[in-house]
């Protein structure tokens, strides 16, 4: 079920009737616990630190080529603590009931799809033709069009990448550890995570243009 970049920008279209980014209107900030795709998300959002944390209101522009992005910058007070994800809500409060729309990873402009074939599981090798990623990066990986990952990956858990190559990577638990046993073939779509970590109060900006709502894999 493809969709031409009229669909897909009518998907994302904000403003009054328009679509996803109309209906996302303040994005927040969550550690490093997996938020979830639930009604409500994981608990793990910020809270606390002086000045204290809160959701932030954010615009977003005209969408074009199946993706939009956010017209103004977006800073967060946050407390010590190490954080993965932008938040997105549509409230500017604290309620976390039918409230919770979605997430991305802090910083996952690296992004794109991987197959496991028969190959993959005896090698425990992700293929992704030039996926950008070098050993120690950090990843999640997501299912494609509702399908299960490959069996032996997890959605929701952050990855180390070990033995990159230019189209192939494997997973581990650890930095440089073990590759993660994958016992079943399938695709995904990974996406590269850079934590933010503060030993004290701190700030997270999200500069005009970085937080992208992108409806290309539809």
């Amino acid at each position: 079920m493809p969709f031409n970049d009229l669909g897909k920008n009518s998907s994302l279209k904000s403003g009054t009737g328009g679509g996803v980014a109309s209906i996302i209107t303040h994005i927040g900030v969550h550690t490093l616990t997996d938020p979830g795709t639930g009604t409500n998300a994981n608990a793990g959002e910020a809270t606390g630190g002086s000045p204290a944390y809160a959701r932030q209101a954010v615009t977003f522009g005209t969408p074009a080529s199946g993706q939009v992005a956010n017209t103004g910058a977006l800073t967060f007070d946050v407390p010590a603590g190490t954080y993965g994800f932008l938040t997105f809500w549509n409230t500017g409060g604290t309620g976390n009931t039918n409230n919770f729309l979605g997430y991305a990873p802090i910083n996952g402009t690296v992004k794109g799809f991987g197959t496991v074939d028969t190959a993959g599981v005896t090698a425990d090798a992700i293929q992704s033709a030039g996926h950008g990623l070098v050993d120690g990066d950090r990843v999640m990986l997501f299912n494609v069009f509702a399908e299960s990952l490959p069996a032996g990956l997890t959605e929701g858990v952050i990855y180390h990448v070990v033995t990159a190559a230019t189209d192939t990577f494997e997973v581990s638990l650890t930095s440089g550890g073990a590759s993660v046993n994958i016992t079943g073939s399938g695709e995904l779509f990974f996406q590269k995570v850079i934590p933010e970590t503060f030993g004290s109060q701190g700030q997270i900006t999200v500069a005009v243009g970085a937080l992208v709502l992108d409806a290309t894999g539809i």
